[in-house]
């Protein structure tokens, strides 16, 4: 069998991953980052051994959608890929990319150079800036060895290390003056060639590696500081059954007493109190009132200093965001985090949205634009908090709106201050939301689900409402759960067979299936004839006919009647 370098040293750092690639071949599914060293890797290879304009088309190619970063990445390219065929212009190359195909050994080399006296030099690419771990590599020592089996004399070896720029941007900077430091600190690197002497002892260790391979059954795992930068890494992690079918078992059912959860009220009714009697938690406020509650909190509100006479700002969004990338460190020993108000933080997003596009409106970025990257901003984020693992909660305000029927009876709706479609998202993110409210002097929870109301969970509580107190909320979480599951002979039928078992019930009559407009028409058909003979009038056939149908007469059967008008003028 046929090794490469890169496969040895696969299992030297971890057998366990030389097994999923080599030995399963198990392949993964990756969104790779616009700094991707594999395809940025790739890309100077590219371009050196071809031209910039064939290396960039790889790169893009390689990726569906183009952002800043993408481009930020082929500025780099367009700097240092002339400047590698600059380098090459000097020397006189024999061969770019040339395949050793050794029975005991495969491998491409980067470069090839020819010397006067009949030998070759042998240089190999890394985009890094890493020179002492390469230093200590035996790629070059195996490449020598192998040339000068199939003939070649193999006088000097190197590592040819194209610079790696990882500046980025600053938040204080613009996308142009960031750019502009990245063309800077391009002009200031060097392309630089580091000589290797030829060391036999690396060729006989990568012997006695093959050696180990073969003969190596259990593949033990190694795990180390490399292990983020593994395609397995989930996979390691979670064990050999992450990606097959789980046992046929039931899981064990717990009670959740801490579920993500909305709570709305009017002002006063005490929702921030009321979430404030779980421990472990932390505010996220917006609007500064925090004098009724006791909890950790971090103000999300705009910040704005001096320094001399320049005035500086961060927008409140922008501290929500540095939030969450604390709170995924996970160097913290919270458990829950609450949003008061959910609302106000909409308004930061949409604030920090306009002032990025540099708009005053959501109408600006042109048609429905606007509003959709507002709401993009806002729920990728949110939905960003609530992977994180711990418990969601929103407070928001509520909004009472009274409707007024055809008939002149009225009713009222409450909802949470914020736009629809962003509400139904947000419910969609909590296992629970609920609405408070007073009563005379007593605060109680609305529980069950009402048409007028919005809210709803996957709870089935016992109770309709309870009072606004922790241990009560405890208890009838509590109740609700301990219903779930326990009705195991009721199981909903299809709608084919709950339409079907209608049909079936009318006596003594057989339908072929048929579209449900085609059963609509029928009955209006049959209603006429019945109402017709009765009645012993066409008028009150039609009024029994609108009726029936619950809609007004068709235009169709005013004619006749407007005829028998005429012939008796």
């Amino acid at each position: 069998m046929q090794y490469s370098h890169s496969r040895v040293e696969t299992h030297l750092s971890c057998p366990y991953k030389y097994k999923l690639r080599y030995v399963d071949k198990l392949k993964t599914i990756q969104a790779p980052n616009a700094d991707d060293p594999l395809i940025v890797g790739n890309t100077i290879h590219l371009g050196a051994e071809k031209d910039l304009e064939t290396a960039i088309k790889w790169y893009y190619d390689n990726y569906p959608i183009i952002s800043d970063r993408h481009i930020e990445e082929v500025m780099k390219f367009e700097y240092l890929i002339p400047k590698i065929h600059e380098l090459l212009a000097n020397i006189d190359v024999y061969r770019k990319e040339f395949k050793i195909n050794h029975y005991r050994f495969i491998g491409i080399v980067d470069l090839i150079t020819k010397n006067e006296d009949g030998t070759v030099d042998v240089f190999d690419y890394k985009y890094s800036n890493n020179y002492e771990k390469y230093s200590e590599s035996p790629q070059l020592h195996l490449y020598k060895y192998f040339l000068e089996e199939v003939g070649f004399k193999v006088r000097k070896l190197g590592f040819i290390f194209i610079p790696k720029i990882s500046i980025k941007q600053k938040k204080e900077e613009s996308l142009y003056q960031f750019r502009k430091r990245l063309q800077e600190e391009l002009k200031n690197s060097k392309i630089k060639i580091m000589e290797v002497k030829y060391d036999a002892s690396k060729v006989i260790n990568y012997m006695n590696n093959i050696i180990n391979i073969t003969e190596d059954v259990e593949y033990k795992k190694n795990p180390s500081g490399y292990c983020s930068w593994c395609e397995y890494e989930e996979l390691c992690i979670k064990g050999e059954d992450y990606m097959i079918l789980p046992s046929n078992q039931r899981r064990e059912k717990k009670i959740d007493k801490n579920p993500d959860l909305w709570i709305y009220a009017q002002s006063y009714v005490g929702k921030s109190t009321f979430i404030d009697q779980y421990e472990d938690l932390l505010f996220l406020n917006t609007d500064g009132n925090t004098d009724n509650t006791t909890a950790p909190v971090i103000p999300i509100a705009n910040k704005v200093w001096y320094e001399g006479r320049i005035q500086k700002k961060q927008f409140a969004w922008e501290i929500f965001l540095d939030v969450i990338t604390e709170l995924e460190k996970k160097e913290n020993d919270f458990k829950r985090v609450c949003i008061d108000l959910v609302e106000d933080l909409y308004e930061h997003c949409r604030l920090y949205v306009y002032d990025k596009y540099g708009w005053e409106h959501e109408s600006d970025g042109g048609y429905g634009k606007g509003y959709d990257l507002v709401k993009t901003e806002f729920l990728s984020n949110m939905k960003r908090l609530k992977a994180l693992g711990y418990q969601i909660i929103y407070i928001s305000k509520e909004v009472a709106t009274e409707v007024t029927q055809k008939n002149g009876n009225k009713y009222t709706t409450y909802k949470p201050n914020i736009g629809d479609k962003v509400a139904n998202v947000l419910a969609g993110t909590v296992d629970l939301t609920i609405r408070a409210y007073m009563k005379g002097e007593d605060r109680f929870i609305q529980l069950a689900k009402d048409e007028n109301v919005f809210g709803g969970g996957r709870f089935n509580f016992k109770t309709k409402t309870c009072k606004l107190d922790m241990n009560e909320f405890t208890e009838a979480l509590i109740g609700a759960q301990e219903l779930v599951g326990h009705v195991s002979d009721k199981v909903d039928e299809p709608r084919e067979s709950r339409r079907s078992r209608k049909v079936s019930e009318e006596p003594k009559e057989e339908l072929p299936e048929t579209k449900d407009e085609e059963v609509k028409e029928d009955k209006p058909r049959r209603s006429r004839k019945v109402k017709s003979e009765e009645a012993g009038t066409k008028e009150e056939t039609k009024v029994e006919d609108a009726v029936s149908e619950n809609k007004e007469p068709v235009q169709d059967e005013e004619k006749p009647r407007r005829r028998r008008s005429r012939k008796a003028e």
